[in-house]
């Protein structure tokens, strides 16, 4: 499978998971060529970049959502699937004070 075919099948993978999980989104078929930047489309006013890969350079990923996030004005999200990782299994990366400004929000709505 070539790599264009490998990320395509990836963001489907991942957005397919996130629907069966509850959460509205689907693969931007554009994937960053408009307005919309990012590989997922989602009304979580995040900006979602999935890579499905053998290795990945994870500092060069981060700039590119970020990049992307900051032109959005939204919160950066790396989804990565790693070739041998078990079926629906993501690592997803936050920025420190996303990943901060959601476990207060969490604790306030638990408390």
């Amino acid at each position: 499978m070539n790599a264009k075919k490998k990320g395509n099948a990836g963001e489907n993978k991942f957005s397919n998971w996130m629907q069966a999980n509850g959460i509205k989104m689907y693969r931007n078929s554009s994937s960053g060529a408009g307005m919309q930047k990012g590989d997922i489309n989602n009304n979580l006013d995040m900006t979602i970049e999935v890579k499905t890969v053998k290795r990945l350079n994870v500092q060069d990923a981060w700039y590119q959502v970020s990049r992307d996030a900051s032109i959005a004005h939204n919160m950066p999200v790396l989804a990565v699937h790693y070739d041998g990782m078990m079926k629906d299994t993501w690592l997803v990366t936050v920025h420190s004070e996303d990943f901060l400004d959601m476990l207060k929000k969490y604790k306030n709505i638990h408390d």
